[in-house]
Parts: C-alpha cells; structure tokens; sequence
C-alpha cells in the first residue's frame, strides 16, 4: 500500500527521492527548457535577495538541493556573503558541489535536518527554505528553528507553490496514484494560500512575492520524463504500465494545438521578526 505520507518523511526523502540529484534534476530540466517567462525562477528570487539581503551577511541556505539558485547567479553573488549550504541528504550535497563546482570552494557545506539546525540562536543574517517546507512534517519545528538562527532583523526566504501549481501534469498522470499524491502536497502541508499563517506565530512582516512562468511544451518525452521523477524506485514499472496511453494522450493535444501549456503558480515569501524575540516556544 502506498504510504500516503511518504512526501514529508525523512526517510523516504534521504532514501527515494532526493538520495541525489537526479529525479531533481529532471523536473529542473522542463522548467529550464520550457519556460514562458524571459527569467527563470532561480533569477527572480535572486533578484529579490538582493534587494533585501545586507552587506557582509550570513547565509543559511536549509534543503539547498542542486544548488541552482547559486548557479544561475554565480557571476551576481556579493564577495562579501558567508554562505552555508546544507541538505537533509548527504548525497544531495555531494551532488551539489559537483553542480557548482570551483563555486562550491566559496561555500560551507552540512547535512542538516530542518527540524533540528546545530548552530547557536542568532547566527545569521538570512535564511533560506526554497521549495522545501511542504516536505516537512514538523513545520512550526522548522519554523522556529529557522527564527531562532536568525539575528533578531534577519530574514527568510521561503519560495513554495500554489495549490493550482502545474495542475494538468496531474490529469496527465491520473492512473498513477504515487503521482496524483503531489497535486495535494503543499495545500496539506506548506504552499502560498496557507503559508502566512504558519509564520505568522514566528514573524511579523510578512510578504508573498507571486512568480509568472508559465510553461509551453511542444513533445510529449519531457512530460513523461517528469512524471517519472515524481516516483519512487519501486514506482516505476507503474510508470511504464502507462506510458502509452499518457503519450498518446499527449500527442493528441500536441498535433492540435502545437503544444501544451502547463500553468504555474509559484512565489516566495518574505519574512522578517522583530528584535523582542517573542514566538512560542
């Protein structure tokens, strides 16, 4: 039987679908590669960074994946930002200095659990929890770990998506229940229409940056390799009973409209404390 809370357990993450890079990776490579917007998402949270994000800072980065917000901005990055990278899967970090490589020399590296950072309360300047939150089970844990790293003015950066985030890959995938599994993934857990609340109780100015880029895809190969990477290694003979009929289907809409259009809704919040410091415990 299919566990239905495999996406926010640890285990099931370090082990299946982030021990490394690769099933990441493919759902990085349709949005790199099909992108409607002029600017990648990677660019436009950079973008706000900067504008936020002092001289001389300290930079937590919590669940930092392949890196790529480091890649894409590699030449835009201040020679005076301290910058920790960490990940609950320590072959997620190994991958990652790999994908950064002689920038990875400028970072320091860690495998950290969300729910329990091993550095002192008033650490950093900025924390950053890109695309992660909806995978842990703890979030008000998490939370208030990252507030408690922060410097009382410090500030997180939280990107997440929206619970209408790419809703056709799930139509297309509708027979494959380990799929349809992450259609409801950030509205149960951490996504743009609940986020505030959860912060609220840890910070109180707080912001919701709304991203557009959309996707516009002419084939029927790069659906089909992201729905595959949205499945465990056990998961994936599922994927081939299917993959005719999602092809087809694919094609058909291809033939006649020339491609398909994947709507996103993703964005970013903002989130700023106070110096009193007083959240609950």
């Amino acid at each position: 039987m299919l566990d239905k809370n495999r996406y926010s357990n640890p285990q099931h993450l370090k082990e299946q679908q982030y021990n490394n890079a690769d099933k990441l990776s493919a759902r990085i490579r349709l949005h790199e590669n099909y992108s409607t917007s002029h600017k990648a998402v990677p660019n436009l949270i950079f973008d706000l960074m900067l504008q936020e994000i002092p001289h001389n800072a300290t930079i937590l980065e919590i669940g930092t994946g392949r890196g790529d917000l480091w890649a894409e901005n590699a030449n835009r990055i201040p020679d005076d930002w301290t910058l920790t990278l960490t990940d609950l899967s320590a072959g997620m970090v190994e991958d990652n200095k790999k994908h950064l490589g002689k920038l990875a020399e400028r970072m320091t590296y860690d495998v950290v659990n969300a729910v329990d950072i091993p550095y002192p309360d008033n650490s950093f300047d900025v924390v950053l929890a890109n695309y992660m939150l909806y995978h842990v089970p703890d979030r008000a844990k998490a939370i208030r770990e990252f507030r408690r790293v922060l410097k009382p003015d410090g500030v997180l950066f939280a990107a997440t998506n929206g619970n209408n985030h790419m809703k056709k890959i799930y139509v297309y995938a509708q027979h494959i229940d380990e799929v349809t599994q992450w259609e409801s993934l950030v509205e149960k857990t951490f996504g743009l229409q609940n986020g505030t609340g959860q912060l609220m109780p840890y910070f109180v100015d707080i912001r919701m940056v709304q991203f557009i880029n959309d996707l516009w895809i002419p084939s029927a190969q790069p659906i089909i390799d992201y729905i595959e990477s949205m499945v465990t290694i056990d998961g994936a003979d599922i994927i081939r009973q299917h993959e005719n009929d999602i092809r087809n289907n694919l094609n058909t809409i291809i033939a006649n409209k020339g491609g398909i259009l994947i709507e996103k809704e993703t964005g970013i919040f903002i989130a700023r404390g106070t110096p009193e410091r007083k959240y609950p415990n």
